[in-house]
């Protein structure tokens, strides 16, 4: 290894000439003087043969004309210009030794033109290649400074959408731009004249789509369920390299068994190790099981508890939304169980992924009042679920459910809704609003008004108890 070390430095030595001009032009003068003692001694040489061999000497013995070498040196490592230098030094010291010893005549004039034109060639042949060497090296970091930049600002581009796919997946997403989704869904397979399980494949892709948005689904399976609330091993629609379902999976029994979603975070069994990580149902308002979903993979970052309770949600009404085209409905006075369910879903899920939901009690006292109901109604978000009734009073109340709303955003909510009363010139007296109350274990004030709608204890027991 060290021998090849010394090989490169010689052969740099040789070839490159020094970027110190006080160098460049020491070498110089100094391969001229060779040059010019080289010459000088061969034709003291020939001096000596000639007084011998007389004109056999001069025109049979040609001798190589060393100082050739020395200027093509020169020329080669450091141009034309020190080229021209070395050999005018060369050929003026020569001349000044003939002249000195009176032999001028035997000087040749003809090797001299020719060793100035060697030089001049070889020197501009050098310094025409050191200009091309030198574009390309400029040429060459030109680019490799682009590269440089190129690859700084793709490492800072990958790591920044890094970081926003991690933020984004921690954020939560809009329900009601979730629930909007499923109202265009259910505009594009309308249920008149379709059987459940054709409308569960009509809606399978749709709906599979849209639930992978909201925690970032990449591999799953939508199955659908039958009568017997047994799983069809045959996918209504895969995402992903969905591989065929395993019905003896831990997590997927407990899903059937207790009807609600479950991943490893929440399974019911931690015992047994599961190779899903979402199990999905689709429950309808009935409580029945009409199809599931199957998540072996799933972006790790999107499993929050916000996103899992947004996702509980809109999978619950896009049950209700394949089973009867309904996603939110309107509440009536005589449908009690209905309202109770809803309640009792979103106490659940508020309790479950510790995220606030509000309610609201508006009551109507006059009929210009009534009317505001059906412009609230009218203007309701998709996710909201309201509920005329009759309270022991004889007066009409209009309960607004706003699940995942927290009491800051009811607040807001009121405010616009008083703002259209004034629009409307109602006095507040003709229009009464409670506070926002939190959908919450222990709220004794939520208890008390549901109590003033005729539910009883056991009602209202029923929906705050969580399973």
């Amino acid at each position: 290894m060290a021998k090849k070390d010394i090989l490169n430095t010689l052969y740099k030595a040789v070839t490159r000439g020094s970027k110190q001009p006080l160098v460049a032009w020491t070498e110089t003068l100094i391969l001229a003087i060779i040059g010019a003692v080289l010459w000088c001694i061969a034709y003291d040489i020939i001096d000596e043969q000639t007084v011998e061999e007389m004109i056999i000497s001069t025109s049979q013995k040609q001798q190589f004309f060393w100082p050739l070498i020395f200027v093509l040196l020169v020329a080669l490592r450091y141009g034309f210009t020190h080229g021209f230098v070395c050999a005018l030094t060369c050929i003026l010291m020569s001349i000044g030794y003939f002249k000195y010893f009176q032999i001028l005549d035997a000087f040749s004039f003809y090797k001299a033109v020719g060793l100035l034109i060697a030089a001049m060639i070889s020197g501009e042949f050098r310094d025409a290649w050191e200009e091309r060497l030198h574009r390309n090296d400029l040429d060459f970091t030109f680019m490799q400074r682009k590269l440089d930049l190129f690859t700084q600002n793709y490492f800072t581009l990958r790591s920044s959408h890094d970081q926003l796919e991690q933020r984004m997946a921690g954020q939560v997403v809009s329900l009601r731009s979730n629930i909007s989704e499923l109202e265009k869904i259910s505009e594009r397979y309308p249920i008149v004249g379709v059987d459940q399980h054709t409308r569960l494949e009509n809606m399978a892709s749709s709906v599979l789509t849209l639930f992978a948005q909201i925690v970032g689904i990449e591999v799953a399976g939508f199955y659908a369920i039958n009568e017997k609330e047994k799983i069809e091993t045959k996918a209504l629609y895969t995402l992903g390299s969905m591989q065929e379902i395993d019905l003896d999976d831990p997590m997927l029994k407990d899903m059937l068994e207790y009807k609600v979603l479950l991943s490893p975070a929440n399974a019911q069994n931690d015992e047994h190790n599961s190779k899903y990580q979402l199990c999905i149902p689709l429950k309808d308002s009935s409580d029945k099981l009409i199809a599931c979903v199957v998540a072996s993979q799933v972006k790790f970052f999107t499993l929050t508890d916000q996103n899992l309770a947004i996702l509980n949600l809109v999978v619950n009404y896009a049950a209700d939304m394949i089973s009867s085209g309904v996603i939110a409905p309107v509440i009536q006075t005589e449908e009690k169980h209905t309202f109770l369910k809803y309640l009792h879903f979103v106490f659940t899920q508020s309790t479950l992924h510790r995220e606030q939901s509000s309610i609201i009690f508006c009551k109507g006292k006059t009929k210009q009042a009534l009317e505001i109901f059906d412009k609230t109604i009218s203007t309701r978000r998709g996710a909201d679920i309201y509920w005329r009734r009759i309270n022991t009073d004889g007066e009409e109340v209009l309960v607004v459910l706003l699940p995942l709303t927290t009491l800051i955003q009811a607040q807001m909510y009121r405010d616009r809704v008083k703002n259209q009363l004034r629009l409307n010139k109602i006095a507040e007296d003709e229009f009464e609003m409670t506070e926002p109350l939190d959908v919450g274990i222990g709220n004794e004030l939520l208890n008390e008004e549901l109590r003033k709608l005729g539910l009883t204890e056991n009602d209202i027991n029923k929906c705050t108890k969580y399973n």
